[in-house]
């Protein structure tokens, strides 16, 4: 991640894990936090949502619907986890 919040990748792309999304990639969207799984990636926004990239297997990295607030990510082997402001996780 970049000081202006852009996302840089470098790799193995195996299931579009380094395919990031272009709002991440120009400037659009301002990254504040990235985490990266073993297939697949994680950005917080400073707006509190999380954008995921790479495989999707078992929806390892699509944020559920409406999921906001979040402060803090992070992606493991298989699964995604997000920490919301009120101090609630969703997995």
């Amino acid at each position: 991640m970049t000081t202006d919040g852009r996302v840089t990748g470098w790799g193995f792309n195996g299931s579009g894990i380094l395919d990031i999304p272009d709002s991440l990639t120009d400037g659009s969207s301002r990254a504040i936090a990235v985490s990266a799984g073993d297939y697949h990636s994680l950005a917080l926004k400073a707006d509190g949502t999380v954008v995921g990239w790479g495989s999707n297997a078992g929806g390892r990295s699509a944020a559920p619907f409406g999921l906001a607030g979040v402060v803090g990510v992070a992606a493991g082997g298989a699964h995604s986890l997000a920490v919301k402001n009120d101090g609630t996780v969703v997995a």
